[in-house]
C-alpha cells in the first residue's frame, strides 16, 4: 500500500515543526544556562602562560609572600579575559612591587590587590581598578598611606579605599578589639590620613570600624575624637554611627544614630548638639543597649 502524497507532506510538516520545536528548546536551554552564569560571575579558567611568568616575577620579590593569580572569562564575554593578582607582601618589599607593576609588559588589564604587613603587625590592603598598562591606580598614594596608618594605629587591619564618590576611607572590621574607645585615636588622626593618602584637603574621610563609622569635615578630628571621648568616658555610648556615612538614606536626610544607656540620652544629645561638628545639627536616633 502507498502513501499518498498529501499524507506525506502532512508528515513532513511534523517532523519540521518537531525539528523547529527541539531547536527552540534546546536555544531557550542555551540560554538559560548562559544566563544563569552571568548572574552567578562564573570564571572559566583561562590560563596564559604570559600572565603566569609576570605573577612568578611578583612572587620573586624578596619579601613577598603569597601571590594569588586568576585569569578567566565569565559568560557571555567569553572573548574578553580578565585577570587578577592579589599579593601579601612585606613593607619593606612594597616600593619594589609597585616599581614592578610599573615596569609589566603584560599586555592585559590587571586587577591588583595588595595587603601590606608591617613590623608592628599592622596589616593595610589597598586595591586597584584594572587598567590597561602603567602603574595600577590604586587613587591614593600607596607607601605613605600604609606608614601613617602603621604610626597611627599599630596592630589594626586596615582597608584604606577612595570609593567612587570620592571619598577617604578606613575600615577596620576584622579586627578583634570591637570597643568603641579603640578607634578614636584614628578618627583624632583623620586629618593627617588625607594629607598622608595624597587627597585633595577638602576630600571627605570616613573611619569605621565594627562599632563606630566617624566622618569628620576637613579640620574637625580633633574635635571629633573630643567628642567621641565624651560620650564614651561621660556617658558610657558603646556604638557611634556619623549618618553621613554609608549612603544617603531612602528619605534623603542623614541621622546619627547612637548606643548607650537611656538614662543619658538628653546629655548625650545635647554633647553632640555642643560639639560645633557638621553633624551637631542632624537628627539624633539613641538605641538603647
Amino acid at each position: 500500500m502507498t502513501t499518498s502524497a498529501p499524507e506525506r507532506v502532512s508528515r513532513l510538516r511534523v517532523l519540521g515543526i518537531a525539528v523547529l520545536v527541539l531547536a527552540a528548546l534546546g536555544l531557550s536551554a542555551g540560554f538559560l544556562l548562559i544566563f544563569s552564569w552571568s548572574i552567578d560571575e562564573t570564571h572559566f579558567d583561562r590560563p596564559s602562560a604570559e600572565f603566569d611568568a609576570f605573577a612568578d616575577e611578583v612572587a620573586a620579590v624578596p619579601g613577598v609572600g603569597v601571590v594569588e593569580k586568576e585569569r578567566w572569562v565569565e559568560a557571555p564575554a567569553f572573548w574578553s579575559p580578565m585577570t587578577s593578582l592579589r599579593v601579601t607582601v612585606e613593607r619593606s618589599a612594597l616600593p619594589a612591587v609597585l616599581d614592578l607593576a610599573c615596569a609589566s609588559g603584560y599586555p592585559d588589564p590587571v586587577d591588583w590587590g595588595l595587603t601590606v604587613r608591617t613590623p608592628s603587625r599592622t596589616e593595610v590592603s589597598v586595591f586597584a581598578e584594572p587598567v590597561a598598562s602603567g602603574c595600577p591606580d590604586f587613587r591614593l598614594d600607596v607607601v605613605p598611606t600604609v606608614d601613617a596608618v602603621d604610626r597611627l594605629a599599630p596592630g589594626r587591619i586596615v582597608q584604606a579605599a577612595v570609593w567612587e564618590d570620592g571619598r577617604l576611607a578606613f575600615s577596620d572590621l576584622l579586627d578583634g578589639r570591637s570597643e568603641m574607645s579603640s578607634m578614636v585615636p584614628f578618627v583624632a588622626a583623620a586629618d593627617d590620613l588625607r594629607r598622608a593618602a595624597g587627597v585633595e584637603a577638602d576630600r571627605d574621610i570616613e573611619i569605621s570600624g565594627p562599632r563606630l563609622t566617624a566622618v569628620p569635615a576637613p579640620g574637625e578630628s580633633a574635635a571629633y575624637a573630643a567628642m567621641l571621648r565624651t560620650l564614651i568616658d561621660e556617658y558610657g555610648v558603646t556604638d557611634f554611627w556619623d549618618g553621613a556615612g554609608g549612603g544617603t538614606p531612602i528619605d534623603g536626610v542623614a541621622r546619627t544614630q547612637i548606643m548607650g544607656d537611656p538614662a543619658t540620652r538628653e546629655s548625650v544629645e545635647a554633647a553632640v548638639r555642643a560639639s560645633g561638628l557638621r553633624l551637631a545639627d542632624a537628627p539624633v536616633v539613641f538605641r538603647e543597649y
